[in-house]
């Protein structure tokens, strides 16, 4: 039976939770065997880890850094972020002219 990536990833074991663990390097290692999620991945590590980045973003669209929101980990704050942005009305334009 052929699987895609997704698949044979999912039904990979999971690693051995260690302290010596790299992710880049398992995915590099890995990246033969699923080519495209490695790509995906290379994608998503290398997006900036900023405290910059999360600071500018609650301090946009009207968002604050109060003190709570400042002693949020940066891992918290990119869920947050993406969160609220998943659950964002879109915009529907709507024509209340007659014909």
């Amino acid at each position: 039976m052929c699987r895609n990536e997704v698949e044979r990833y999912l039904l990979e074991l999971v690693e051995r939770k260690r302290s010596n663990f790299d992710v880049l390097t398992w995915w590099s290692v890995s990246s033969a065997h699923y080519p495209i999620l490695a790509l995906i991945a290379k994608d998503v590590f290398a997006m900036p880890i900023s405290t910059v980045a999360s600071e500018s973003a609650f301090s946009s669209g009207g968002r604050v850094l109060d003190s709570f929101r400042s002693s949020l980990t940066p891992k918290m704050v990119e869920c947050l972020i993406c969160t609220q942005n998943c659950f964002k009305p879109s915009t529907i334009r709507v024509n209340l002219k007659k014909k």
